[in-house]
């Protein structure tokens, strides 16, 4: 890497990747403290993964979900605390777009200042003469502790009474709060994913100008920027973590096998772990290429979400049957917490907690083939 502002989603992605070294140096401190260390804070803000999501009217890369994917994935193999740090702040240019000019401009006059942000449960946003005044209690803030904006879900309220939209829902902003007025909450104390910094936070009547808010659920729009044609485009790249994790456990193993006399039992486990992963990052990458091919299109709408949704959670079936696999191989060591492989189990239940490994998720996946004969 250089000291130059990387200048194309191609660089970032490099950039990244160059610092897997750097990730495995910072993961040991990282997952002891329970947030990104401030060395492999800024190392990420220099290589420009805190940009990726910032469209190019906003000077961005705008990266595409499959190099997002792959750029989240190559940190996974090393530490996937780390990984979701970059998965979460990676979605910086997703929140920052839906701004007007004058407020972008005020809140991003950097694309380097990363944004973190919780939806659940949601706080209360009255509303004032300017804006609104904003109370809430959020949970798992990921990423908070490298943040220099918060943004936070809040159900808006006048006159007492809920803000409804036209179609009858009640109005959901995502605002971003004065940071001076957060209260990070000591509650992040877990199995796994301990490094993901996701902390909760409160504030209590903090004023919030009505400029610095967006709809949370805004309609579907073809005229938009690529990654902000629909509001479930980020995060979708936090599936490469599961890859990342899976290629991390057929990494030692394979070490592990390097340095003795594998029997042919080992040899079948190793091969089999490995395609697993092979089928895991293909699985997950096909998603990611058929959302891209849609939102890159002027005036189209990606139709492919609800499809693509299903990926991540057979991604993470695939990674514990290779982490099942990776500890026959290892044998007994795995049971040491100073063996590098009882993190992985742990991050593994870490990920598989988040509501995109759900297997709920297949249930969406399977109502719209039914309802409309979908299918890839």
């Amino acid at each position: 890497m250089t000291d130059e502002i990387p200048a194309t989603a191609a660089d970032i992605l490099a950039n990244v990747r160059a610092l897997t070294p750097v990730v495995r140096e910072e993961a040991e401190a990282t997952n002891a403290q329970g947030f990104l260390t401030d060395r492999m804070r800024e190392a990420l803000r220099t290589a420009g993964a805190y940009r990726v999501g910032f469209s190019r009217r906003h000077g961005g890369p705008e990266m595409s979900l499959t190099d997002q994917t792959r750029m989240v994935e190559a940190v996974a193999t090393a530490d996937a605390g780390i990984a979701w740090n970059v998965a979460v702040l990676a979605a910086t240019g997703f929140y920052a777009g839906r701004l007007g000019d004058a407020a972008f401009a005020e809140l991003y006059p950097s694309l380097d200042l990363p944004t973190c942000g919780s939806f659940h449960p949601k706080g209360q946003a009255v509303e004032v003469p300017g804006g609104y005044r904003v109370t809430g209690r959020w949970r798992f803030g990921s990423g908070i502790r490298s943040a220099d904006r918060i943004v936070a879900g809040v159900e808006v309220q006048r006159d007492g009474e809920p803000v409804h939209k036209p179609d009858g829902s009640v109005l959901t902003m995502g605002v971003w709060l004065p940071t001076e007025q957060v209260t990070l909450l000591d509650d992040w104390h877990v199995v796994g994913l301990r490094g993901s910094g996701s902390q909760g936070y409160t504030v209590t009547d903090a004023f919030v100008p009505a400029d610095h808010s967006f709809d949370r659920f805004f309609a579907p729009t073809a005229a938009a920027d690529p990654l902000n044609k629909h509001v479930e485009l980020p995060f979708y790249s936090m599936a490469g973590i599961s890859v990342g994790l899976a290629q991390h456990a057929v990494d030692l193993a394979t070490s592990h096998l390097r340095d003795r006399k594998p029997s042919d039992r080992q040899l079948t486990l190793l091969g089999e772990a490995a395609s697993y992963t092979r089928a895991a990052r293909s699985l997950v990458l096909d998603g990611m290429r058929a959302i891209d091919e849609q939102i890159f299109t002027d005036g189209v709408v990606p139709d492919e979400l609800t499809m693509a949704r299903g990926d991540a959670p057979m991604a993470q079936e695939f990674t514990r049957v290779v982490l099942d696999r990776c500890g026959e191989i290892l044998g007994a060591q795995v049971v040491y917490d100073s063996f590098p492989f009882e993190r992985l189990v742990r991050d593994s239940v870490g990920v598989t907690a988040h509501a995109s490994t759900w297997r709920s998720r297949w249930t969406s996946v399977g109502r719209t083939m039914v309802s409309a004969g979908a299918g890839r």
